[in-house]
């Protein structure tokens, strides 16, 4: 039997956090909360690729940064929204008519009910003692 060649399918650059496919196209890779990201920079330039690294790396931190907030227990509806809806973007596995379908029911909240995105996520709850009152205010008689 003979031994096969393996072919490389990534290579190295001198930029840390850039590697390249063997098709020449250049990817971002980093980490966050011990997984791997990987984000395709849709170029087969090395120039174009570094100022899009940098671009993605400033985005990538910052979103690293503001993680440990993510989780904060006074956080309300709209920031835990907007995170939900950051996500959806994110991924490339949902159809564009499954995040529209997220931004309408999210809509229709927001409409439905005045000072939701002001409430603190831990205070919602099916009795809802202090909101009861506000909602007296725009329930339909």
């Amino acid at each position: 039997m003979k031994p096969r060649k393996s072919t490389k399918t990534w290579q190295k650059t001198r930029k840390s956090n850039l590697l390249r496919h063997k098709s020449g196209r250049y990817y971002a890779r980093a980490f966050a909360g011990g997984k791997e990201v990987w984000k395709s920079l849709k170029t087969s330039h090395l120039s174009v690729a570094q100022a899009k690294l940098a671009e993605f790396l400033k985005e990538h931190r910052g979103r690293v940064s503001n993680g440990n907030s993510e989780g904060s227990a006074k956080m309300t509806l709209g920031e835990a929204a907007a995170i939900h809806l950051r996500n959806l973007d994110d991924n490339p596995r949902f159809k564009p008519r499954t995040r529209d379908y997220w931004r309408e029911c999210l809509a229709a909240l927001q409409k439905s009910w005045p000072g939701l995105n002001e409430t603190e996520v831990r205070k919602i709850s099916p009795q809802m003692p202090k909101i009861e009152s506000s909602m007296l205010e725009w329930w339909p008689r």
